[in-house]
């Protein structure tokens, strides 16, 4: 049964790339971010983050509007960058996740949003980066943005990404980045 769901997962996610780029719109907007993954573990690394919102919309009965997504976050970490003298293991460590979703704007006000989003990728180490236990694995995402007077978006953002016990293992990572937002 995890195999035939595991191939359904990938069949969607694939279907779901092929139209990421195909919509260039004025709507489209493109966030950039720079964090830490998976703050909590020895197995943290340096994460640079590009994510597209595109013009798809969705209308959900109780959500009302959401908007696809799409996420590559690519993670490494050479010099153990924020490990502790005591916990370093001189370890190189790599790995990238890319994702599609959907998100869903909430304007608190003019200056502040709210942004939930649930997207589904793949993810793959390198070297000795963190085996999440599976290719497959679900983020949930919560950002915090604030818009300028001038259009500028800047904030925070907290994600947690897991196989949802598909795998072998599931040891999941959170994750906090800083970003912009670059509208064109």
């Amino acid at each position: 049964m995890k195999i035939l769901l595991k191939f359904l997962l990938l069949i969607l996610i694939s279907i779901s790339f092929t139209n990421a780029y195909s919509n260039d719109s004025k709507k489209s907007e493109t966030y950039f971010k720079l964090g830490v993954f998976d703050f909590k573990h020895l197995t943290d690394m340096t994460a640079v983050n590009i994510k597209k919102v595109t013009d798809n919309n969705v209308e959900l009965p109780y959500l009302g509007e959401i908007t696809q997504i799409y996420d590559l976050m690519a993670m490494a970490d050479i010099q153990e960058s924020f490990s502790d003298e005591i916990n370093k293991a001189n370890r190189e460590e790599y790995a990238i996740y890319f994702s599609s979703g959907y998100q869903k704007k909430i304007n608190v006000n003019e200056s502040i949003i709210i942004v939930p989003s649930f997207s589904v990728g793949l993810y793959n180490e390198f070297d000795q980066g963190k085996d999440m236990g599976l290719p497959v694995q679900f983020k949930s995402e919560v950002e915090l943005n604030f818009r300028t007077k001038n259009d500028f978006i800047f904030g925070v953002t907290y994600n947690h990404i897991s196989n949802a016990d598909l795998g072998d293992k599931n040891p999941g990572s959170d994750s906090y980045l800083f970003g912009f937002r670059y509208k064109h």
